[in-house]
């Protein structure tokens, strides 16, 4: 059995080996690998990468000649690129495509502190010469909620801007919601910093709600390594008119819950997630914006908070 814990080289300046780190919502990521080739950034993360000689999470990366489906229990399948298994202490995730065969291109086995994972390169799918990226999307995203979902943080569907009058304001939705179309708004007619417009990581430092960009963004392409504190949460709808109606405290929790990247797989990371939202709710002013796409949805925020 392949254990993480077992396999990442406690050292991680041996000879011969190379490293690179990224960092998202605070949560940062060491790669280490003896082919530079294998610690690759795709460009997305670039913008996130730091250097750390010991960070949260430590993925060692190797390629091996085969990998087989896993003969082990199924705890979650996304329907589409992964898989999820329980092997023995560790998790797994498998990485499988059609357009590369049933068996899979890549194996995540990860400890369930989400804090040492070990990646498993298939040459039977990825060859030597491949520009391989060992975080590419999902793989990076699913390591960060996976962490942060130990009662250290949550990611959220949204749009984080900061007004350099007005300070840091979050708007979540769904997709369709007008996240897209609120970051454009806002570009467009004020002097703001947007973090992203579409996922936003949640923690709290100090007693106060930090937002975090993240490198995954949505239509407008927008992805800053850069945080704020938040002053107000505002929940998307479209409507006839601009309209801001504050939440009570259990419907606010509600909301973020249904628009927050929760694992499914066990009770224990729902179950934090759950206490971490209840915190947000209990700190930051939560409300239901319903608002039409033109100007006046940015002046009717402005004057909110005037």
């Amino acid at each position: 059995m392949l254990t993480a814990a077992t396999h990442l080289p406690l050292n991680h300046q041996l000879p011969g080996w190379h490293r690179s780190c990224v960092r998202v919502g605070e949560v940062s990521i060491g790669l280490n690998a003896r082919d530079r080739q294998d610690i690759r950034l795709s460009r997305e993360l670039d913008a996130f990468q730091i250097e750390s000689s010991a960070c949260d999470i430590e993925l060692s990366i190797e390629r091996v000649e085969r990998l087989r489906r896993l003969p082990g229990k199924k705890l979650f399948d996304s329907g589409s690129l992964w898989t999820l298994y329980e092997s023995g202490s560790d998790l797994t995730f498998d990485f499988t495509t059609p357009v590369l065969g049933r068996h899979p291109y890549k194996r995540l086995v990860v400890n369930r502190e989400f804090s040492v994972a070990r990646l498993l390169l298939n040459r039977e799918h990825l060859l030597e010469t491949d520009e391989v990226y060992p975080l590419e999307y999902p793989l990076d995203e699913l390591l960060v909620t996976h962490w942060l979902a130990c009662g250290r943080g949550v990611e959220v569907h949204g749009c984080g801007l900061v007004d350099h009058e007005t300070g840091g304001h979050l708007f979540l939705g769904h997709s369709g919601e007008g996240k897209s179309t609120t970051t454009l708004l806002w570009k467009a007619l004020r002097d703001v910093r947007i973090l992203s417009d579409d996922r936003i990581i949640l923690r709290e430092q100090a007693g106060r709600f930090w937002m975090h960009g993240t490198p995954w963004h949505g239509d407008a392409g927008f992805a800053l390594a850069d945080s704020s504190t938040i002053s107000r949460i505002f929940f998307l709808e479209h409507g006839p008119e601009n309209k801001i109606q504050p939440l009570p405290k259990a419907r606010a929790v509600a909301e973020l819950f249904v628009r927050c990247f929760v694992p499914f797989h066990a009770p224990e990371p729902l179950d934090s997630t759950l206490c971490y939202l209840h915190k947000i709710a209990n700190s930051v002013p939560c409300y239901l914006y319903r608002f039409t796409p033109d100007a006046s949805a940015v002046e009717t925020i402005l004057n909110f908070y005037g």
